[in-house]
């Protein structure tokens, strides 16, 4: 009698405990909406093609565009779908208000000769992402996640010049490309009362490389030799406001 007592009190404490921490978990479960705050490192590396080597140093180019800061507002939904325990997975997007500045460079010290000037200038706009959010509950306020997202944004490449240069480098300017790439994130998330939270989080994209088209006297020579390619990056710190409904 004693061992059937004790057997169904470990049960009944087995079950209280396992629906203790599902319910930890359940508490992140379910929509939210957050107002974010980025500050964003953006920066780009440009690779020069043979033909345009020709003029802007014999041995060609390949240069980090400086690296730039911003700051970026934006939203951001998710949606929560608890998988019991303390383990729950989020998918959501996000949308920034902001361009993101991704690096310049002055390519004067490599032209040959000495009646042309080129300089560059690259930004993001219209970023927005869509993402998973695997997470794992700490207790029943805070919880630490890591994301996985893929990113879209207008990728725009400035160029201005004089001298023999002085319709730019690359095309019409700014040179207007669709950009996407995958990002990573890790960051904790804590709950103020049962529907405010804020959220802390450390992220990095990498977009794929664009092509840019080589323009000598006006006129646009693209393909084969003749390319020259531009990858950007941004790494990001964000804090986000939020509330779950």
């Amino acid at each position: 009698m004693i061992n059937k007592k004790l057997l169904a009190s470990t049960a009944l404490a087995g079950f209280l405990a396992t629906t203790c921490a599902f319910a930890q978990a359940t508490n992140f479960a379910g929509p939210s909406f957050a107002i974010t705050g980025a500050y964003v490192g953006g920066s780009s590396k440009i690779n020069t093609g043979d033909l345009i080597n020709e003029v802007i140093g014999g041995s060609g180019i390949n240069a980090k565009l400086g690296d730039q800061t911003n700051v970026i507002p934006g939203v951001d939904l998710n949606y929560g779908f608890a998988l019991g325990n303390n383990f729950l997975v989020g998918i959501g997007a996000t949308y920034d208000f902001s361009k993101t500045k991704t690096g310049g460079f002055n390519f004067d010290g490599f032209i040959n000769g000495e009646d042309a000037t080129l300089t560059t200038d690259s930004e993001l706009k219209n970023h927005y992402s869509f993402y998973v959010q695997p997470t794992y509950v700490i207790n029943k306020d805070s919880a630490f996640f890591a994301k996985v997202g893929r990113h879209y944004a207008k990728s725009e490449v400035s160029s201005t010049g004089t001298g023999y240069l002085s319709g730019g480098a690359f095309g019409d300017s700014p040179r207007k490309n669709d950009v996407e790439g995958w990002g990573y994130g890790l960051g904790l998330k804590t709950f103020l009362n049962s529907n405010f939270y804020v959220q802390a989080e450390a992220g990095i994209v990498e977009y794929d490389r664009i092509n840019l088209p080589y323009v000598f006297d006006g006129s646009v020579i693209d393909g084969g030799s003749a390319q020259t390619s531009i990858k950007q990056k941004t790494t990001n710190a964000t804090i986000s406001v939020g509330y779950k409904f």
